[in-house]
């Protein structure tokens, strides 16, 4: 007798099934990794983008204001009797990434907000100097290396070994030259009355 049936048996449709799950897992993985990479180059960009508003926005701050307070991880800048400026530093929403806030207070209340992104695996800090450097302010970042893996390859030197005036570091550390670039200083200095 022959059989007049033409169709799929259970082997070769179970063999397609494996097939098109194999085919979409492979397609969301490439998909999740395209996807990752756009966010670490966008988020990379960003940092670019932003370090010389940041330089050019601190210094302006500084110079016109007439006193700096340190406080804790920010600093506090008072333009005028009821105008001020306050500059901190504070996480992000992934962790190793930090944003610089600046907020505008007028009357003590918050009136504007900036934030610049920092680069990831970075540690920033004001510093105010003393004696000959009274009068000028440093924001320090200092941007950890890390491998592939996001595993620090060197951790932060002390900061008070870091001068950011005159761009020494007191205490030796076993950095490789090209890490050198990782420590970078915004100094700018307070208006001078008259």
């Amino acid at each position: 007798m022959k059989n007049n049936y033409s169709g799929f048996t259970l082997i070769e449709i179970v063999l397609v099934f494996t097939a098109e799950i194999f085919v979409i897992g492979l397609g969301v993985g490439v998909l999740f990794l395209v996807t990752e990479t756009r966010i670490k180059e966008y988020r990379r960009d960003s940092v670019q983008l932003a370090a010389p508003r940041i330089s050019e926005q601190f210094r302006a701050d500084l110079h016109t204001a007439t006193e700096a307070v340190l406080e804790n991880d920010s600093l506090r800048l008072s333009l005028s009797n009821d105008e001020r400026l306050v500059y901190s530093v504070e996480q992000a929403e992934f962790p190793g990434q930090s944003i610089l806030r600046r907020n505008k207070i007028v009357n003590g209340k918050v009136v504007a907000t900036e934030n610049y992104p920092l680069p990831d695996h970075s540690v920033t800090w004001f510093l105010q100097g003393k004696d000959s450097y009274a009068g000028l302010i440093a924001l320090n970042i200092w941007t950890q290396p890390v491998d592939n893996r996001d595993q620090i390859l060197l951790p932060i030197p002390k900061k008070e070994n870091l001068n950011p005036f005159t761009r020494e570091i007191t205490e030796p550390i076993n950095m490789e030259p090209r890490y050198a670039g990782n420590w970078r200083t915004i100094i700018g200095q307070l208006k001078i009355e008259n």
